[in-house]
């Protein structure tokens, strides 16, 4: 997903438009059902309460990412800082879940 993200910085065009929203909605399409699954595998009989809070936290996100990119598109490099601000959390999640199964693995 990140890498779906930072793409538009080096494709300029539909070609970059087109790969970011490969990578970026079927990726969030995958963990959005991984989420769901997990949380009711987790909270069983409170699982809407955590879908609840699952999906309360994707409507700030929907509300502050847009008010985020607006301040960071009128620094100099313009949209291509609002990229590398979403590429940074979605990298470091990627990072933090990859390490956290290597340490159950062994």
């Amino acid at each position: 997903m990140a890498a779906g993200v930072l793409f538009p910085i080096v494709a300029t065009g539909l070609a970059g438009i087109v790969v970011a929203a490969v990578c970026v909605g079927g990726t969030f399409m995958v963990n959005t059902m991984a989420g769901l699954q997990e949380a009711r595998r987790l909270a069983r009989a409170n699982a809407r309460v955590l879908m609840g809070a699952m999906t309360s936290a994707f409507a700030a996100g929907q509300i502050a990412g847009p008010l985020l990119v607006s301040v960071l598109t009128r620094s100099r490099s313009g949209f291509s800082a609002a990229l590398v601000a979403a590429a940074i959390p979605l990298g470091l999640a990627a990072y933090l879940l990859s390490s956290k199964g290597e340490s159950h693995e062994q």
